[in-house]
This record gives C-alpha cells, structure tokens and sequence, in this order.
C-alpha cells in the first residue's frame, strides 16, 4: 500500500465550483506511482472540504447538471475489482497487487473494509468495460453518519481512483453538509448548512518529470 499513500507527485488539477450553497473548496488530483505493474497512469480525485468534519455524502448527475468523467484511452478494470472501491477486497491486494490500481469510484474509503458506499440508479456497465462513467439521473453515495463521509484533518475526501493510459476529463456535482457546532453539553447549535456544488471540474495527466 505504500506506493498508493505516496503523493509527491500531485498535480494539483483544482477548479472552483461554479455554483455553491455553503462552503466547499475544491477538487485535487494526485499521481499515484503504480510502479508500471499495470499500464497506464493512476491517479485519486479528492474533494478538499473548508473544515475538518464537514460531510460529503453524495455525487451526483442530473439533468440540469450532468455527470461524466471520460479518458481519450480506456480505464484499467481488474477483473477481480468493480465499479466501487467496496468491490475491492482487501486481502486480494494482497496477493495480487495489480488490483491495487483498478479503477473505481468512492466516498472516503479504497477497499471493502467498513465501506459503505452504494449507487443510486446508476449504471456502471460502460465504466466496468473501461469506457466513460456518465450520468444525469443517478448518484453514488454514503449516509451522512458513516465515518467515511466526514473530512478528516487533511480536509481531504477521496471520490474515486482512475488507472488509464490516455488523458482523462471529469465534471462533478456534490453534495453534503458542513460540520455540526455543538455548546458545552453537546446540543447542536448550529452549522449543518447544506453544501451543493455542480460543475467542478477536473483533469487527470501525468506530470512532466
């Protein structure tokens, strides 16, 4: 797992959200070093939240806001791997490390282990085939309760890794809340404002060494 927590290479692909309810920063992409043990490039798109604790629980595609994320050559899919990160088992990696670098899509979470991530009405049969992942009626997406929908002190939530020997475009929608703010005994007095970004936008492309 080392080379995957290994990002000094990142290419920093961010775009502001052109729309917005509450706060949210941006979107980031980061080289991951696959060591050339699968072809093609891997990177993770990470949504970068205002605060440690706000809740990210959905993206999402609609008709007024579409969702597609598309690569000029075709996604890496393992076949032991699927169209979520909770389709990836973690005692696979261990004995085959090209799993590492499928290409999937999340919320906080890389392999099966306490994820609970799902699909609402989408349909990934193009994505698991290595072709584009578009929607305008679907989502995927965790309760906002789960540990994985909450930023940690990074700030940072991961969304979805991409493996790919082309040059990849996304345009994203998300959804959530921001962070409870609770008095001395623990009651919520305020935060918990709705967060909605459509059309962020981002790149994947290898950095120039």
């Amino acid at each position: 797992m080392k080379n995957l927590r290994n990002t000094g290479l990142a290419l920093m692909a961010v775009c502001m959200a052109s729309t917005g309810m509450a706060q949210f920063s941006h979107l980031e992409v980061d080289y991951i070093d696959n060591s050339e043990v699968v072809p093609g490039d891997t990177y993770r798109v990470y949504a970068v939240m205002e605060n440690e604790g706000d809740i990210l629980d959905a993206i999402y595609g609609e008709k007024s806001a579409p969702m597609k994320i598309t690569s000029s050559k075709p996604f890496f899919q393992h076949l032991k791997g699927g169209a979520m990160s909770a389709d990836i088992q973690r005692y696979d990696t261990t004995t085959d490390p090209t799993l590492l670098y499928d290409s999937w899509v999340t919320i906080g979470a890389e392999d099966n282990y306490m994820n609970a991530v799902s699909g609402f009405i989408m349909d990934f049969e193009s994505f698991n085939a290595g072709g584009e992942l578009a929607t305008s009626d679907g989502a995927w997406f965790v309760t906002p309760d789960k540990r994985q929908a909450a930023a940690p002190p990074s700030k940072r939530i991961l969304l979805m890794q991409l493996t790919t020997e082309g040059e990849v475009e996304g345009v994203l929608n998300v959804h959530g809340r921001t962070r409870p703010v609770t008095d001395a005994d623990g009651n919520v007095v305020g935060g918990q404002e709705v967060i909605q970004n459509e059309g962020l936008t981002f790149v994947c492309k290898k950095p120039k060494r």
